[in-house]
């Protein structure tokens, strides 16, 4: 049986404590949401926290609210199964509440939290590893050494991104709030995401995510599929999140978003299909090519347990099957 290691365990009550406390330890201060990546990871030893920082009793990062002018705000450590069952998300922000449906389990949803989702680390075969396992191949990207077991002529990690939520809130052109001991800023999700497995995200030494933004409600309608090999727990090996808003009158795609997961380091937007569907009948003609734009985008590598080519081509059929539902109404 995996222990974690040894710890200082914190729980602060203020977010001003939290930034406090992540200034004075520095990468030795690691934040806990849920705890359902941080500490699987700490058993396997990828990470060795010195101080965990737990959010679990700040009540101001937890909530959804809505108003017309600002639109839908979620505080960070808001479980999962609470956004999943929120009543706004179900039916105004379909792709999200489809992606936290599918997070891991219905345990995991309630433990998880939302900020946590966004935050998760990336995944690769290579270090997903105990401690011991690893100590027998040469000390990658990751792990701070100065090779990929993926490609090994790569000059940067190539660990997969594979959270659920982040897709979705792209396609619905989320933001997110982060706060430090400096002050807060504000940054699209999209922007959040580096596509370097080895740093993910665009957090600063000192930050935290505070508060997910969603625009103001409109006629939109959105999708979140998702593909693995178990119905539950599984990471996904490839998912899907679709936006499209249609001119009533017209019955033409006025906008579109389609983002893939689990195929690179990063969430990709198939910006090629998104030019095509603008102001475009959602035909099956459009969707057919649509779905191969999304093949093209698609730069997955044997970081995981499937092939490229499948991942690849999985990646197509979600987005004709996602593409096909929407048109549907």
């Amino acid at each position: 049986m995996m222990r974690l290691p040894k710890f200082e365990y914190i729980s602060p009550t203020t977010i001003d404590e939290v930034c406090a406390l992540l200034d004075e330890y520095g990468p030795k201060g690691m934040i806990l949401a849920g705890g359902t990546d941080l500490l699987a990871a700490a058993k396997l030893r990828n990470i060795l926290p010195v101080y965990i920082i737990s959010l679990k009793r700040i009540k101001e990062l937890r909530g959804i609210t809505y108003q017309e002018e600002e639109g839908l705000k979620i505080g960070a450590m808001t479980p999962l199964y609470q956004v999943r069952q929120d009543q706004k998300v179900r039916t105004h922000y379909q792709a999200l509440a489809m992606a936290v449906a599918v997070v891991g389990s219905p345990q995991i949803q309630r433990m998880g939290t939302l900020g946590g989702n966004i935050c998760l680390n990336t995944r690769c075969y290579f270090y997903n590893q105990s401690s011991s396992w690893r100590k027998h191949r040469p000390v990658c990207f990751k792990m701070g050494g100065e090779i990929c077991h993926v490609i090994p002529k790569g000059k940067k990690c190539y660990a997969v991104f594979s959270a659920d939520t982040p897709p979705a809130l792209m396609a619905l052109d989320a933001e997110v709030k982060l706060v430090s001991k400096k002050g807060e800023r504000v940054v699209t999700i999209k922007d959040f995401y580096t596509g370097d497995g080895k740093q993910p995200t665009a957090l600063n030494q000192g930050e935290i995510l505070a508060e997910i933004r969603l625009p103001p409600i409109t006629k939109q309608v959105s999708i979140y599929l998702k593909h693995r090999i178990r119905k539950a727990i599984d990471f996904p090996l490839v998912g899907v999140a679709v936006k499209i808003l249609l001119d009533e009158r017209e019955g033409t795609c006025t906008e579109a978003k389609i983002i893939l997961n689990a195929v690179g380091p990063a969430p990709i937007a198939v910006s090629e299909a998104e030019t095509l569907l603008k102001d475009s009948l959602l035909s099956q003609e459009m969707i057919i090519q649509s779905a191969k734009m999304a093949v093209r985008a698609a730069s997955p590598v044997a970081n995981i347990d499937s092939t490229p080519g499948d991942r690849r081509e999985i990646a197509g059929l979600l987005t004709k099957g996602a593409l096909e539902i929407l048109a549907k109404g």
